[in-house]
């Protein structure tokens, strides 16, 4: 197989089968986590917490849950995942998670996914895209998260810049985890994970639910 090493895909979460809940609604153990929601340096991190997620979904079957990348909010994977992840050196910080249903625990390996790496991926000279701006001054935002950079509100044209060289990644223009074709393909076999490629098609909107309301 031949692989395209400057394409791209959002990874984004398929609820599939029981093993794959549409969503784990529970209890967690610690009012917050140690980490900002879009942390750039994990690796840097002291963690010193346990964290523990009490399910209150009564309709999950502990048993049959097996999914090994869940993406509401937070970021949820499996020991298979990381081992995908090992095999093609992939910078990350894996929290232990225990999942819990009526005091039982889930069995398999659970960890809190932090990519170590954030990128600037959006070639800014042949994509098509608008920076966010005041609305009543016209000044272009500046992205509160990453230092020197504009805040993005719409892409109608996402090209990948050459100099992103990375199979796992949180996009800065998108804040989404983004993989290569290379992840892509070696994660296959990983179940509660689909592919969006970014592509001629894809487009980067966030405001567009909130059109009709």
């Amino acid at each position: 197989m031949i692989l395209n090493e400057n394409k791209c895909y959002v990874m984004q979460y398929e609820p599939v089968g029981k093993g794959c809940p549409s969503s784990l609604v529970g209890f967690f153990n610690c009012d917050s986590y140690e980490w900002s929601p879009y942390e750039m340096h994990p690796e840097a991190l002291s963690i010193r917490k346990q964290y523990r997620l009490a399910l209150s979904d009564l309709e999950i079957d502990l048993d049959l849950l097996d999914f090994d990348f869940y993406q509401l909010g937070s970021t949820y994977v499996s020991r298979n995942f990381l081992e995908v992840c090992d095999a093609l050196k992939v910078k990350y910080r894996a929290v232990p998670l225990e999942i819990s249903l009526r005091g039982r625990v889930a069995a398999g390996d659970y960890f809190i996914f932090l990519p170590g790496e954030s990128l600037s991926a959006l070639d800014t000279s042949l994509s098509v895209y608008e920076v966010a701006k005041d609305l009543e001054t016209g000044a272009v935002i500046q992205s509160p998260l990453y230092p020197g950079a504009v805040s993005i509100s719409k892409i109608d044209l996402f090209v990948m810049a050459d100099s992103v060289d990375s199979d796992v990644f949180r996009c800065q223009e998108t804040l989404q985890l983004l993989c290569s074709e290379r992840f892509k393909h070696a994660a296959s076999l990983l179940k509660g994970i689909s592919f969006l490629p970014v592509d001629e098609n894809y487009r980067y909107d966030p405001w567009t639910e909130f059109d009709d309301l």
